[in-house]
């Protein structure tokens, strides 16, 4: 077992456990530990192996599909599929997205999922899933191929991408620069596919998105992202934040 620990002399070590205290060395401030390196301390921290650690999140995950999309979970196959689009294609797409924000309408699409949850209850929005229509089930198609489309086709920067280019591009600056109160990222690699999580936590105001000058407010309605408007908004604002 892997551990950090706080020694005597108010050091942090991490290593692998040799061996355990006794019963009277158990304690709210941690259970007293010799670690392999030969120093002596009480755990603060369990590290888990990369195995252990995505096997953990990929068994979060698969519930979350298992579940399907619901107040609080959504799911998107991609983030970068309009990017690729040629002139002409943009032009013969029937997309409402694409008509409006042409390559940017797949990044546009995820911020309106990660806003419509910030303004809700909080909730997760998992990349790399898509709908299985005739099945009526949902199933891991992966961001692999997805990641090939960043600068550098790895996690690090795809993550990068949706801070960059949809949570600073599109975002109130309150967002971006607390990132962490608000949005966490998680990478898992199930059936050889990897699949990107994003949870999310319930704002403390109100989130207006700014695409191509205009204010956007997203919510959450059961399993759906809904724009809101006029006397809606200023109402749903009032319930959910008063005079914040």
């Amino acid at each position: 077992m892997k551990v950090t620990i706080l020694t005597s002399k108010k050091k942090y070590s991490t290593g692998i456990v040799e061996e355990f205290g006794t019963r009277n060395a158990f304690s709210e401030e941690g259970i007293m530990v010799r670690l392999k390196n030969g120093d002596i301390g009480r755990v603060k921290k369990i590290i888990l192996s990369e195995p252990e650690l995505n096997e953990r999140i990929s068994a979060e995950i698969k519930n979350l599909i298992k579940g399907g999309e619901n107040f609080r979970t959504e799911f998107k196959a991609e983030v970068l599929w309009s990017v690729v689009y040629n002139p002409i294609q943009l032009k013969e797409s029937k997309s409402l997205e694409i008509r409006e924000y042409g390559t940017r309408a797949s990044k546009v699409i995820i911020a309106k999922s990660i806003a419509a949850l910030l303004n809700s209850d909080g909730g997760n929005l998992i990349i790399g899933v898509k709908e299985n229509k005739e099945k009526k089930s949902f199933e891991i198609l992966g961001i692999d191929e997805d990641m090939k489309r960043a600068r550098e086709p790895d996690a690090d920067s795809y993550k990068r991408i949706i801070i960059d280019e949809i949570i600073k591009a599109f975002f109130p600056p309150k967002i971006f620069h607390h990132l962490n109160d608000y949005i966490s990222f998680e990478f898992a690699t199930i059936e050889e596919k990897t699949v990107c999580w994003i949870k999310i936590k319930k704002s403390d105001s109100r989130v207006f998105l700014k695409i191509n000058d205009k204010e956007i407010f997203m919510i959450r309605v059961d399993s759906e992202n809904r724009t809101l408007e006029g006397e809606k908004l200023v109402d749903y604002c009032i319930k959910k934040w008063g005079g914040r």
